[in-house]
Parts: C-alpha cells; structure tokens; sequence
C-alpha cells in the first residue's frame, strides 16, 4: 500500500513546483519586454506539459502501456479546458477588465482543428485513413499546425501588466531557477507514470484509458492549473490564458509524437486463437473512452472558443458585469460538467 501516499507525495512535489513556476514566469514577463502570449504559451506551456510529454515516452517505452496516452493526453487536454474555464469564473471580477491577446483566440482554433483531425483518426474506417507506414496522416498533420501555431506567436505584446515588479533577483537567477524546476518536473512526471503503473496492479477494473485520464492526465495537469492560478491572482490573465490553451495544443503534439513512437500494435484485445482483433497501428484504436474524450472534449473546446470570441471582439465584458458572471458561469460549469459525464458513459 505504499504506492498511494508516494503517489500523493509526488503529486504534492508538482504542484509546488507549479507554484513557483507560475511566480518565475510573472517575473519574466515583467522584467522582460516578451509578450505575454509568448511567455505563456510557449515558454511556460512547454514546460508544464512536460509530464505529459515524459509519461507518454514512459508509457510507450518504460513500462509498454502505450494504451495510458490516450487518456493521459486527451485527458489533459480536455481537463486544462475545464479548469481553464473554472478558473477564469474563479476570478472574473478582475478579467473581465483584462487585456487577452486575440491570438489566443487562433491558439484555441487551432486546438479545435486539431481535435477535428484527431476525431478522423479515430472515427474514419480503416480503408479511408492515410498510413504513412505505420503513422497516421493525422499525426503528421496535427504536428505541423504546432509549428505554425509556434511561428504565428506574437512576439511583441498588445497588453501589458498592470502590476510593477519588486524582486531582487538578477534575470540570470530567475533563468537558472526556471531550468532547475522544469527538470525537477521532468523526474517528478516519470515518477508518476510508475506509480500509475503499480496503482493499476492494485485496481485491474480501471481500463488504461481511464487511468491515464484520472491518475496521469489530472496529475500532469496540475502544473498547468496551479501556475494559471498563480498568474491569475497575479492578475497576469494574458500570460495564464496563453499557458492553458498552449498547453493543450503542445499536448497535441506530444500525442502526434507518441503516436511517431507507437509503431506496433497497442489494442491488448484477442480473440481465442490469440490474435489481435483490430491489427491497426498507433494510437487511434477507437473505444468508447477514446470517443468520449473525443467529443466532449471537442465540447468543451467550442465552449471556451465562444468565450474567448466575446471576451476578445466585444465589450460586453468590461460594459456588463452580469453578463460576464452569467457566462462565464455557464462555460465553467457546463465544462465541468460534460467532463464529470465522460467517465459515466461506456
């Protein structure tokens, strides 16, 4: 037995991290001329989902259980959404007078699109997918709109914090301690993907999926939630939006790598002789996990989409204030809710 508090050790580990991830990267944006979104959305993106990054690799490679990605990735996604939503109607008094980026608005299109082809991958009958050897077109799709996503990054921000900086330590300092935390990540989310191992031996009714999304995918999130959070009540919404919805997208290319990676067969089903019952490659094997995933997470992503649309083209915000509790009332708890009623549905 344990496996559980170590677990919850390791758990407690990330989301100190996260913390102090989120403080590093306000100072950043504050003592560095960078754009928010880019510090946010690529920078600290990156880094908080690399422990999906290195539980995918440590799912397909360490511990052969190349089923847990589907959940953990697409669990992450769709959980990031969730919280990003509950977040912002957490602190909606001040956002609503914030300045976001309207490239975050693209970023989360992209996402959608990425869903879109990932739904493909899964839905579309054998005969009409297109295999490069043992790759699916999707992937190699979904990788290359990462990359555009990453060159359309605005360098130069439109919005600027309101708050000043008061801190003693040099910019090298902040740097060397940004490093040092990420790689702490890094062993801390490989951690994770062993003792979601070890807690599956424990519990053999949880399907793989399932695991990957509960114990992985909300695991790996919570540096993404909590230095949100941290950016938030640092009233640095532009820098936290940009954090979760790059994240959700770098997460989708993790899955296009993992998917690089996966090159046999990863459905464990056999039929009495045996023999694998769905011979396909990869990673798209549909289930019903998978699908639920697919299209609420998909929902989910829609619903965040209008939000951002209204906060970013309008001044309903700023104008309304009951409108703007409504909403994004409506958005966080409508997502909590269609993410609640995934793991109901078989």
């Amino acid at each position: 037995m344990w496996v559980y508090p170590v677990y919850f050790l390791d758990l407690a580990a990330m989301i100190f991290l996260s913390f102090f991830l989120g403080n590093l990267v306000d100072l950043l944006d504050k003592k560095t001329k960078i754009s928010g979104a880019f510090i946010g959305g690529v920078l600290l993106a990156a880094v908080t989902s690399l422990p999906e990054l290195f539980t995918a690799l440590s799912s397909i490679f360490l511990v052969n259980e190349p089923e847990y990605v589907v959940g953990d990735i697409l669990g992450s996604i769709v959980f990031d959404l969730v919280c990003l939503a509950l977040e912002t109607f957490i602190f909606i008094k001040n956002f609503r007078n914030a300045k976001i980026e309207k490239f975050h608005l693209l970023n989360a299109l992209f996402c959608l699109i990425m869903y879109a082809m990932a739904a493909y991958a899964f839905f579309a009958p054998v005969n009409y997918q297109v295999m490069l050897g043992d790759i699916n077109l999707m992937s190699i799709l979904i990788f290359i709109l990462y990359i555009v996503s990453l060159w359309l990054q605005p360098k130069e921000s439109e919005a600027s914090s309101d708050e000043t900086v008061d801190c003693k330590w040099s910019l090298k300092t902040i740097i060397i301690l940004f490093v040092v935390s990420a790689i702490l990540l890094i062993g801390s989310s490989i951690a994770l993907t062993y003792l979601t191992k070890e807690i599956q031996k424990l519990v053999p009714a949880l399907s793989g999926s399932v695991v990957g999304a509960l114990l992985l995918g909300v695991g790996t999130s919570i540096p993404e939630i909590v230095s949100t959070f941290q950016l938030f009540k640092k009233k640095n919404y532009n820098a936290g939006v940009g954090n979760m919805i790059g994240s959700c997208t770098f997460d989708f290319a993790i899955f296009a790598i993992a998917d690089f990676c996966s090159w046999r067969s990863v459905n464990n089903t056999k039929n009495d002789a045996g023999e694998y019952i769905i011979s396909q490659r990869g990673l798209f094997i549909l289930d019903n996990d998978s699908r639920n995933f697919e299209i609420f997470g998909a929902a989910v992503c829609f619903l965040v989409i209008t939000f951002l649309s209204f906060k970013v083209f309008t001044k309903l915000f700023e104008k309304n204030k009951v409108f703007s509790y409504i909403s994004s009332a409506i958005v966080g708890l409508g997502s909590l809710a269609m993410y609640i009623t995934i793991f109901f549905l078989k």
